[in-house]
């Protein structure tokens, strides 16, 4: 049986330059430049991306095919499938989007066997295995698509006539009775000869239609626009915020924004780029071994070893080989020679904390180390070289040991060459609540829980607290909350007890204090009367008497209910004399 006469369009075409139309029939036409569609192109891939524009242009496409065939079956109603599908590659013509060949069917079978081969070098979808049931052709000739991306944007690494494709997949499905799809497999912008595709049904082929189906799903462009503004938006918070922290002092890992820490920042960052010793000063868990590490981390040989020696964990009956090595039976199970941390660090960094639990003898053969650069290794009698820098750090007042005689004092100077001091937590004001947030990020995604944040309670528990024991006690105290807790803040039962009970009143003495120890020390009332008292009612003053901060002496006249009208025992008002910023 012979196949029906194809259909021409040619005399249907009439242009009406009067009335500014174009008609195909009675079918409106518009003739549009190819340079336009291309800057279109343009802005589509640069503004939404590789991905969201190649589902635009064929959804755009397919519209366009759709409504051409819908139009050819009202105009040709007793037209065949088979006619109605040949006018696909017309209106591509007669559009000036491209020329439709075909070839015969051995030839289209061989072309696609040499395009299986190619296939892993480019990235097109498979092509199917055998001769599309419903092909109408696989070469695009001149495809405006193909020129325009060559001119304003060039080589393209993937198959790009995405309008061709999906007009040619909407014109054909309206002719038809099934879901076609057609995909390019060659195109001129990718360096081929000619633009390729191949046509199937999705029926046939479901494993090509899945591939393709993406890009003709419907999206809601005003919603992703809005979605992509917000995802940039927040990347170039990302940036602002990383170029910040890059132009920002380094802190070495201390979180905190009291002036007292940025003092002792301060200090750190000066004195690292040179080879002096460091003396860092600060009750026990303040991180003096933090700073010690900062401090070497910002020198020249900060890819040097950094050596870390615990000096109260020492016997002192080890500390000299410890320090310095020993030789092969130098003391009982000396088994084998070893080298000290002196020469281990030699060229880095040694930090010796609690420098002021070492011995006269090891503190004698430190300062000799100092001076010369070389040590002895116990039951040796050369020397070695050994010229780390020294970082110090104590807890204990070296000035008080070196006028009690337990710590040489040529050595004190030695090693203070500059002094870090510390602060205690207690003094650092709001550092307690950035600190608490930082670890509740850490051990909420250690234990893998949800908690976010601290109750008014909890935060108020925290602030009111004195923290002898600082930054470590604090860490510990809210590891324990978030394993106790059960929602997605911390409450105040989960945090330690001993943060509600009563505290005794350290006995710290400011600057401008009697140095006699406070006489009231197990009554708070009292203590707090008294410390006013010697200070002549500067609260900063007895905070500091004390050894708690101004705020945690604010805190306790409230809570217990000192008013104004409260007296010392000389008959002074307990407020008169306060300091710029009292309340």
């Amino acid at each position: 049986m012979n196949a029906p006469a194809p259909l021409d369009l040619s005399p249907l075409l009439r242009f009406e330059e009067e009335e500014g139309r174009i008609w195909l029939d009675d079918y409106r036409m518009l003739l549009l430049s190819a340079c336009a569609l291309g800057a279109l192109r343009q802005e589509l891939i640069e503004s939404l991306g590789w991905d969201t524009a190649r589902g635009v242009l064929k959804r755009f496409g397919y519209a366009a095919g759709l409504g051409d065939a819908v139009a050819m079956r009202e105009r040709f109603p007793d037209a065949t499938p088979e006619q109605l599908q040949r006018l696909g590659p017309q209106l591509h013509a007669l559009e000036g989007m491209a020329k439709v060949v075909r070839h015969d069917k051995s030839e289209s079978l061989a072309h696609q066997e040499g395009l299986q081969e190619e296939n892993h070098a480019t990235k097109a979808p498979h092509l199917p295995a055998t001769e599309p049931a419903h092909s109408c052709g696989d070469l695009w000739l001149h495809s405006f698509e193909a020129e325009q991306h060559l001119d304003l944007i060039g080589p393209a690494q993937e198959p790009i006539c995405w309008t061709l494709a999906g007009y040619a997949a909407g014109h054909a499905s309206a002719s038809g009775d099934q879901r076609v799809i057609v995909s390019e497999v060659g195109c001129r912008a990718m360096g081929d000869e000619h633009c390729r595709f191949v046509v199937t049904t999705a029926s046939e082929h479901p494993e090509l239609y899945a591939r393709e189906a993406p890009d003709y799903a419907p999206r809601h462009l005003p919603r992703e626009l809005q979605q992509l503004h917000e995802a940039l938006a927040a990347k170039e918070s990302t940036i602002a915020r990383l170029r910040a922290e890059a132009d920002a002092p380094p802190r070495g890992g201390f979180i905190g924004e009291s002036r007292s820490l940025d003092k002792a920042l301060e200090t750190a960052r000066a004195v690292a780029p040179y080879a002096s010793s460091v003396l860092i000063q600060g009750e026990s868990g303040t991180g003096k071994e933090l700073l010690a590490r900062f401090v070497h981390e910002q020198s020249k040989v900060a890819e040097r070893p950094f050596l870390a020696v615990n000096c109260s964990a020492l016997p002192e009956t080890l500390q000299e080989a410890e320090l310095f090595g020993h030789a092969k039976g130098a003391f009982t199970g000396a088994d084998a020679a070893r080298a000290g941390v002196f020469e281990a660090a030699h060229g880095g960094t040694l930090f010796l904390d609690e420098i002021g639990d070492l011995s006269l003898s090891a503190q004698t053969k430190i300062l000799r180390a100092l001076q010369e650069g070389e040590i002895k290794r116990l039951g040796e009698t050369r020397t070695r070289k050994a010229r780390p820098r020294i970082i110090a750090a104590t807890h204990q007042d070296l000035e008080a040991m070196v006028i009690k005689g337990t710590f040489r004092e040529d050595l004190y100077y030695r090693l203070g060459v500059v002094v870090v001091q510390l602060p205690p937590l207690r003094t650092r004001g709001n550092d307690v609540l950035l600190l608490a947030d930082h670890f509740l990020r850490v051990y909420s995604h250690r234990f893998e829980k949800e908690v976010r944040g601290l109750s008014r309670e909890a935060a108020a528990a925290l602030l009111s607290h004195d923290w002898p024991g600082n930054v470590r006690e604090l860490e510990n105290a809210i590891q324990r909350a978030v394993i106790l807790s059960s929602g997605p803040q911390v409450q105040a039962e989960s945090l330690p007890e001993r943060l509600f009970a009563p505290q005794p009143l350290a006995l710290d003495h400011g600057p401008n204090a009697s140095a006699a120890p406070l006489q009231n020390r197990g009554d708070e009332r009292a203590s707090l009367l008294e410390a006013l008292e010697r200070t002549g009612g500067h609260r900063e003053q007895a905070a500091a008497l004390l050894g708690i901060s101004r705020t945690t002496l604010w805190r306790r006249i409230k809570n217990l209910k000192l008013d104004e009208g409260e007296e010392t025992s000389n008959g002074q008002r307990l407020l008169e004399g306060k300091e710029e910023g009292d309340s």
